[in-house]
């Protein structure tokens, strides 16, 4: 089978299970969940193989079909939409490394997803994991396409069903919480939109062929060889070293505008402080299994977004704004670890600790040099794998216990001592100890900051030891000491809810209590972890090690398009025979648009300091 067609097949197979999954009947819950596992790990299966297959030396996307192969001109994927006399609007899906990276990401988290729903969701469970389906379906497809507008048709398309699974599925306040998170994602997204529009049409307009393209990877080369004059305007702003966001001629070039109306839609997406107001309330509304998509997988379309629209398309602009950047990325670090601290329920810690994680990600990526965008891109990785997995530990104890408060339990290691191996090994990762995978994206990240501002890399610091801090006062509470069990209502809770309308219901989640329930006094739970339970957990455990300890295949494999990425990036101008030499003794430096013949990495330029370092 060709490759482009079965990388097809895996983005829509979970869409046809949905539709499959649509004429069930609400009561069928148990036909339903294992149809959707079924799904879920047939579609792992073949994004492994897919990666199996992926060349890691070849540039651009791989596993796209071509048109136009050996002509001057070929094209991604086959026309859609016709537009003037371009190449118009294709569907074109491919994958490139970091596409990939995060392709499979989302299919290994909706497996955990669907074992963390297992038990909570029963009442109208077809719909519930039919909707499920639909958000793998547009995910997979955001993270493979090679066609802006099909990018945003995805990106818009994820918004359906997240709607309706924490609107229906949610806690007390899931109808606020849904439509907050659709206001809040839907503005944004329209001004993502002008600014991709823009991107089009100034390509079409001022590049040397004025053809009207939708391509990533064409519109990326394109706009930046455009020597359209107000669209290089920033250059001289760099070498005036007059620099300063509130200057009036820098803030309306072409590229600053542009890249503000990018950074709308997906700063709250990131969600990146202070666009983050809706993300607490959703993520604890949430149903689990909702929850850990949402952290796991959605949170990574933001800074998916930056890297590929403000990093590659607006490079000017996302050297402009870096400060700004910075700044935000670190007040939403320290911020989100403040918050988290004070948290008592762990499912609001988890949400609060995934902002300020997130934070972490949007520093590096802003930090434009190539070792702390490589750490930004792995730490999307990791982010989602450690998150997911507390997430679901989470799930794990409020599915026996109908609690999520930290204060009335204790000592559970006496219990459930696999669950709490996985728990501590989950928090660790998470608080980036050495030779677990959130180690080997914040390293990265803090190293790739103190080459550009010690100062930001030092603030980014703070947050790192206060997340350690709050992540083992958690173990210490949930974990260890006396044994101190919750009184709960059996294996599973009932509660009543209101519906979007507001209509009074019978369903199941897991929010019990949440609900106004006084719970009284069961048999203790069981100490065994279930079969889905395990299945969810040990491949993100088995993940949290093996990238702590071996991260090169995902290093290996993000190299080639962030150094395509980093060749849009303003250097002070030297003479071609003078520009210096690689220095591996020094990768922090910042990334250039020459690959260096020696490693194959960026060429890295010596570290001198910036016009907007120096004009603080």
């Amino acid at each position: 089978m060709p490759m482009p067609t079965l990388l097809t097949i895996t983005i829509f197979l979970p869409l046809v299970g949905a539709l499959l999954l649509m004429a069930a009947p609400s009561h069928a819950y148990k036909l339903a969940r294992s149809t959707t596992l079924l799904i879920a790990l047939v579609t792992a299966g073949l994004s492994f193989y897919l990666a199996s297959a992926f060349q890691v030396d070849q540039p651009g996307a791989q596993f796209s079909k071509i048109e136009g192969y050996g002509t001057a001109a070929p094209h991604y994927g086959s026309q859609w939409i016709q537009i003037g006399n371009g190449p118009g609007i294709r569907f074109a899906l491919g994958l490139d490394g970091v596409s990939l990276s995060l392709f499979l990401l989302t299919t290994v988290l909706m497996i955990t997803a669907v074992c963390a729903a297992w038990e909570p969701i029963k009442e109208r469970g077809p719909k519930f994991y039919a909707l499920m389906l639909v958000l793998q379906t547009g995910l997979l497809g955001l993270f493979s396409s090679l066609d802006v507008i099909l990018f945003y048709v995805f990106f818009e398309f994820t918004l359906i069903p997240l709607f309706f699974l924490v609107g229906l599925y949610g806690g007390p306040q899931r109808k606020r919480a849904s439509i907050t998170f659709f206001l809040y994602t839907l503005v944004g997204s329209l001004l993502t939109l002008l600014g991709v529009i823009a991107l089009a049409v100034i390509h079409a307009q001022h590049s040397e062929a004025h053809v009207l393209t939708f391509s990533i990877a064409e519109l990326t080369e394109g706009l930046r060889n455009l020597k359209w004059a107000p669209w290089l305007e920033l250059t001289s702003v760099f070498q005036s070293h007059d620099f300063t966001v509130l200057g009036h001629r820098p803030m309306f070039s072409p590229q600053a505008l542009i890249f503000l109306l990018l950074f709308a839609g997906f700063a709250i997406k990131l969600p990146l402080f202070p666009f983050h107001t809706w993300q607490p309330l959703t993520y604890v509304e949430s149903p689990t299994a909702v929850t850990i998509l949402l952290a796991g997988v959605l949170a990574k379309v933001g800074s998916y977004g930056f890297l590929r629209f403000n990093l590659g398309m607006t490079p000017l602009g996302s050297q402009y704004f870096m400060p700004l950047m910075a700044t935000l990325s670190v007040i939403g670090i320290i911020y989100g670890a403040l918050i988290a601290l004070a948290q008592t329920d762990l499912k609001r810690m988890v949400a609060y600790s995934s902002f300020s994680h997130m934070g972490f990600i949007c520093l590096g990526l802003f930090s434009l040099t190539a070792v702390g965008v490589d750490g930004a891109t792995i730490q999307m990785i990791n982010h989602g794998i450690t998150t997911a997995a507390l997430l679901a530990c989470v799930g794990v104890l409020h599915d026996r216990y109908q609690t999520r408060e930290m204060n009335e339990m204790g000592g559970l290691w006496q219990r459930l001592p696999v669950f709490a191996s996985f728990l501590i090994l989950a928090a660790l990762g998470s608080a980036a100890v050495p030779f677990l995978n959130g180690f080997v994206g914040e390293f990265l990240i803090l190293l790739g900051q103190f080459a550009r501002s010690p100062f930001y890399a030092a603030l980014a610091t703070i947050g790192m030891v206060l997340g350690a801090y709050y992540l083992l006062v958690m173990l210490e509470k949930v974990l260890f000491g006396r044994l101190k069990e919750p009184v709960h209502v059996g294996h599973h809770s009932v509660g009543n809810h209101h519906d979007l309308h507001g209509h009074s219901e019978h369903t199941n989640q897991d929010h019990g209590h949440l609900h106004g329930h006084h719970p009284v006094a069961s048999e203790p739970a069981t100490k065994r972890l279930h079969w889905y339970e395990l299945l969810g957990l040990v491949p993100l455990m088995v993940l949290i090690v093996g990238i702590g300890v071996y991260p090169k295949p995902i290093l290996d494999r993000i190299g080639p398009p962030l150094r395509e990425i980093g060749r849009g990036f303003y250097q002070p101008n030297t003479p071609a025979n003078a520009r210096p030499a690689a220095d591996p003794q020094h990768p922090t430096t910042p990334v250039t648009g020459t690959p260096s013949p020696e490693t194959g990495r960026p060429r890295l330029a010596a570290h001198t300091s910036t016009p907007q370092e120096r004009s603080r």
